[in-house]
């Protein structure tokens, strides 16, 4: 329990005994990027915990993540799991206390990618006839509802049960966060809910998602072979998601993220409060929807920036044209 593999297996086996096979799965990725890591600067695989967190250590392990070019967020995403993991190792008295130990290398959430379509976008899918595909018609009604169910996760919509719903209200409860949210469906979603329901009688599922004929119907919600099933699912809907942007000519890249985000900064143009979009995705806190929104709210200044030189610029030809 000394050496951070070891360590790190007995977490992952804990997560995956709670049913957080996603979080397992950061984790196991985490450990798989730092022990590259370890292996290039040092001799030998045994990985000492008291070694790993260092500050010289982490901020080796930083640099060694920049070489390699990685996504936007997997950098920080990887140091804050091993801060997660060094707390863990710190409640059980397997290390001692470093005073900032990860002041020096970055742990937030960058938040300058936009993943939003803008309204003219979202309006197109919403209203596009792509009938005569079955494979397309399938993913539109799924990324319309995600839009429609306030911005819902599509791990969330994927795990609907029947007994969510209760006439023309949704309850349940989020995955990431375990809050529990109330959606009233409008018109357009409770069509599109009865037009992909899962009408098989022993499906727990209120979505035709997970529940078909590739599915493993043995496997219990929350089990470790329904979330290896919703991850190819999740990948299939993503890559058929790039096709309908194709087919409809959009050009922003669309993903299961994307109505969400799009959900939450259509609210904020709209000039709705930041704690009411906050509420009304399930956020943890007001600080994660901020996150969201941040790409955003730039943009607004930027164009404030903008107008302010213009008027600037605009007094001085006003000011001329007196002489």
């Amino acid at each position: 329990m000394k050496d951070l593999t070891s360590f790190t297996v007995s977490v992952l086996r804990e997560l995956e005994d709670e049913g957080r096979f996603s979080t397992a799965h950061v984790y196991r990725s985490t450990l798989r990027s730092f022990s590259r890591y370890w292996a290039e600067e040092n001799d030998g695989n045994s990985i000492p915990l008291r070694e790993t967190f260092t500050p010289a250590s982490l901020e080796r392990f930083e640099r060694h993540l920049q070489s390699h070019l990685l996504k936007l967020n997997t950098q920080p995403t990887y140091l804050r799991m091993l801060r997660a993991l060094y707390y863990r190792a710190l409640r059980m008295g397997l290390v001692g206390y470093v005073p900032g130990l990860f002041d020096r290398v970055y742990t937030g959430t960058r938040s300058d990618v936009k993943r939003a379509l803008p309204p003219v976008g979202m309006g197109r899918i919403l209203e596009a006839d792509v009938s005569a595909c079955r494979e397309l018609e399938e993913v539109q009604v799924w990324f319309a509802l995600l839009f429609l169910l306030r911005g819902m996760p599509f791990a969330d919509l994927a795990r609907l049960r029947k007994c969510d719903l209760q006439g023309s209200e949704i309850t349940y409860c989020r995955r990431k966060t375990g809050k529990t949210l109330t959606v009233r469906l409008t018109p357009d979603a409770a069509t599109l809910i009865r037009c992909c329901a899962d009408r098989h009688p022993d499906s727990p599922y209120l979505l035709d998602i997970l529940w078909h004929d590739a599915a493993p119907r043995q496997a219990s919600i929350g089990s470790r072979e329904e979330y290896l099933h919703y991850c190819r699912v999740l990948r299939s809907f993503n890559r058929r998601l790039k096709l309908l942007a194709q087919r409809l000519n959009i050009k922003e890249p669309l993903s299961s993220y994307t109505a969400r985000h799009t959900w939450a900064t259509t609210a904020y143009h709209r000039k709705c409060a930041t704690g009411i979009i906050s509420q009304a995705l399930g956020h943890s806190s007001v600080k994660v929807t901020e996150t969201y929104l941040k790409p955003f709210a730039d943009e607004e200044m930027d164009k404030t920036n903008r107008k302010i030189i213009h008027y600037v610029k605009a007094s001085v030809v006003r000011i001329g044209m007196k002489k």
